[in-house]
């Protein structure tokens, strides 16, 4: 991605790999196709055929990012917004037990043997943006 390294998506990480992608497709100018609003009539024949074009890079630079367990998700998606929204879906599901688990693990929360005060700190405050995100 042009000499910037962000972690691949694992099933940890959603909320800080979001916000990087979010960083590396605002700095292509590409944030916009995160949105499904943006796309052009099939009429509308050379808009679409650039909208698509920067779709596809779009599509690619998330691709890329994603762990081997993550990429199924994604592949049947046709647009970067479908991408978007199905990993969303299937990491910030919004289910009463999704809210239940991230409410045990942010209450039951410890220091973990080796691990330094502010990458505790961090890791807590991970977990509370979770939960706020999922609504509880």
């Amino acid at each position: 991605m042009g000499g910037i390294k962000i972690d691949k998506l694992t099933e940890t990480n959603f909320r800080e790999w979001r916000q990087r992608m979010k960083m590396v497709l605002a700095l292509r100018d590409l944030d916009e196709r995160l949105d499904e609003d943006g796309k052009p009539a099939h009429e509308e024949v050379r808009e679409f055929a650039v909208w698509k074009r920067r779709d596809t890079k779009a599509s690619a630079i998330i691709g890329l990012s994603l762990g081997s367990e993550q990429l199924e998700h994604v592949s049947g998606c046709k647009t970067t917004a479908e991408m978007w929204s199905t990993l969303q879906g299937v990491f910030q599901r919004k289910s009463l037990i999704n809210k239940m688990k991230a409410r045990r693990e942010f209450y039951t929360a410890a220091m973990n043997v080796g691990e330094g005060m502010l990458g505790c700190i961090n890791r807590v405050r991970n977990l509370g943006e979770n939960l706020k995100a999922m609504g509880g």
